[in-house]
């Protein structure tokens, strides 16, 4: 007879379970089997379990095992332990039963009724008084409107050389932030400065050429002021005028007609 252990107790309770004999061998390997055919038509089928249990996984997968067998040979598997069924209560008696109103009294409805409003009528007044705070509040305390700065007239106005440095690079991005100007006005500028020969542009940055050597950078003048330097360099560049508005030239070939003293007189007053 073979060797019988817990798991070869699970398989054989499987089974009986469902009317099926087992029947157990050993192995040469050392291994138990349980052998068992539903009906002689079907297939024999067997599984190989240890002699020893190794842990519990094993017991689940024995069970596993021998169910997976039975539904392949389309056995029904049935329950250790059916639920109990409850019991039904007939139609009949159900339709004749009359339905139990839950109707208050209507004493117990007024109270009810006078507390709801009690209630809502403290929470209205507590809405009153924080609309009221909240009113108050906003009254009390209106809010200056943010100035914006004011965009300049023209981009002449703006002189973009104010915002570049000679020891380090401004990033051109940072211009019209700056300056308040549109980033086509920067470009422009940009590209007066350097057909000038001012800056130097690199990777998206900007920074002013240092003044050549030898050569002091010359301070522009407005043209209205080089126009009224240049009528006081034209006016002094011409002869002194002798007496009465009469230039030196003058005085001498009038001198010719005259007598000398009052020559003398005419040119050196």
């Amino acid at each position: 007879m073979a060797y019988s252990n817990e798991l070869t107790e699970i398989a054989i309770n499987e089974l009986k379970a469902h009317g099926i004999k087992a029947q157990l061998r050993d192995t040469n390997g050392g291994h138990i089997e349980v052998a068992w055919q539903v009906v002689p038509e079907k297939e024999v089928r067997r599984i190989v379990v240890a002699k020893t249990t190794s842990d519990w996984r094993s017991r689940l997968n024995t069970r596993a095992d021998v169910r997976r067998l039975l539904r392949a040979d389309n056995v029904s598997l049935k329950m250790s332990q059916e639920k109990p069924k409850k019991p039904t209560q007939l139609l009949a008696e159900k339709a004749m039963s009359l339905p139990q109103p839950d109707v208050l009294p209507i004493p117990d409805q007024v109270a009810a009724m006078r507390s709801e409003m009690a209630d809502l009528s403290e929470l209205v007044v507590r809405l009153v008084k924080i609309v009221t705070g909240v009113r108050d509040t906003i009254a009390a305390y209106v809010p200056k409107p943010v100035e914006a700065a004011p965009k300049p007239a023209s981009s002449r106005s703006v002189k973009l050389v104010e915002y570049l440095s000679h020891d380090r690079w401004v990033t051109i991005d940072t211009l019209p932030r700056d300056t308040g100007l549109t980033a086509e006005q920067i470009k422009l500028k940009l590209q007066y400065l350097k057909n000038h020969d001012e800056i130097e542009i690199f990777r998206g940055q900007v920074k002013l050429k240092p003044p050549k050597e030898g050569k002091a950078a010359k301070k522009k003048v407005h043209w209205k002021t080089a126009q009224k330097m240049a009528r006081e360099a034209a006016e002094a560049a011409k002869p002194p005028a002798g007496k009465n508005g009469k230039t030196a030239k003058g005085a001498l070939r009038a001198a010719g007609s005259i007598r000398p003293a009052r020559a003398a007189r005419a040119v050196f007053g």
